[in-house]
């Protein structure tokens, strides 16, 4: 679908300067727009970016019109945002999927209950009474295992494993090679040897979560793991068994959170971050990348740890100190108390 700067102006409830006519036809980045190709900008970093662009138009807050030149502007406070309601407006899907089709090699069991447009592709399995809703897709090669349930308006991409009993919202989106419902790491030693704690919960995902890529999700020991309204999650995270990650909450790839943490509600996690097992962190909590939690963040706001990357000379000299804090602790203690 085509729009031209004016019916895409008002359909995003925006101010437009520049050519009313003009035909917006698609979006890109800047570095690989053409001309009737729209792009956005956030802030003054990607500026040059932008002058230098073929594109057609631009979104961008007020205060940037006046440093962009040549192009057509839609002014927007929050530029991304509205960039998604453009692709939207102008009808551009990133994965376009059948409906209401069930490939010929798909095993569906016959006490499964499926809703209407159900899409169901090529190797899928869907064991006895799984609940799929209406207008769901489930990607090939995925498995859907006994009394699993699926809200409506899902996708699950190919190869996604829902283990048994596991119960998903409306509107998740579970990217390729996602596992919901595997065994927690319960064990218990015993006579000098590791037993297998049983794990008889399962997995709640509520909904409008997005769970991106190779990313597993274990089920509880006892009580279910929860992961609560509006949440997403990136690729190749661990989230361990009777974990609850509150609602809105947004964590980056290789993130891995330990069994029983409790995250709350917008939360922002960085990559490659660990939080410990038996946490609780509040809302409102931001964990910058790398970073290790190893006790409970009971007040909102920004929290950090690790070393920040060094020239490889200077960190062996940092590094080979570090053993040295504790001496000089102690003298420095000394000195304060006799006052010299």
């Amino acid at each position: 679908m085509s729009l031209n700067l004016q019916q895409l102006a008002k359909e995003l409830k925006l101010e437009f300067r520049g050519d009313a006519g003009l035909v917006v036809n698609g979006v890109a980045s800047p570095i690989s727009a053409v001309t009737g190709e729209l792009c956005f900008i956030q802030d003054q970093t990607y500026l040059g970016d932008i002058n230098a662009s073929n594109c057609s138009a631009v979104i961008l807050p007020e205060e940037l019109a006046a440093d962009v030149s040549g192009k057509s502007l839609l002014l927007s406070g929050n530029p991304q945002y509205s960039f998604i309601e453009a692709i939207e407006a102008l009808g551009i899907e990133a994965q376009a999927c059948a409906s209401n089709e069930i490939h010929p090699s798909a095993v569906v069991a016959d006490t499964a209950r499926l809703g209407e447009g159900v899409t169901i592709g090529a190797l899928v399995v869907i064991e006895d009474d799984v609940v799929v809703g209406s207008g769901t897709s489930i990607g090939s090669g995925s498995v859907i295992e006994r009394s699993a349930k699926i809200g409506a308006q899902c996708h699950l991409h190919s190869r996604v494993t829902l283990g048994s009993a596991v119960k998903l919202g409306d509107r998740c989106i579970l990217h390729s090679g996602v596992v919901i419902g595997s065994d927690g790491f319960g064990l218990v030693m015993h006579e000098q040897r590791w037993e297998k704690m049983p794990q008889l919960g399962s997995v709640v995902i509520e909904d409008d979560v997005e769970i991106g890529a190779n990313t597993t999700v274990d089920r509880g020991a006892l009580d279910d793991t929860i992961i609560e309204r509006g949440c997403k999650l990136d690729n190749q995270i661990q989230v361990a068994h009777n974990v609850r990650i509150g609602a809105h909450t947004a964590i980056a790839a290789c993130v891995g959170i330990a069994g029983s943490a409790n995250i709350g509600s917008h939360c922002k996690i960085s990559g490659a971050a660990v939080v410990l097992g038996h946490l609780t962190v509040t809302d409102n909590v931001t964990i910058t990348a790398m970073s290790l939690v190893t006790k409970d963040i009971k007040q909102p706001g920004v929290y950090s740890s690790g070393t920040p990357l060094l020239e490889n000379s200077l960190w062996h000299r940092c590094n080979a100190r570090y053993k040295s804090l504790d001496k000089l602790a102690q003298t420095v203690a000394k000195l304060e108390k006799s006052g010299k």
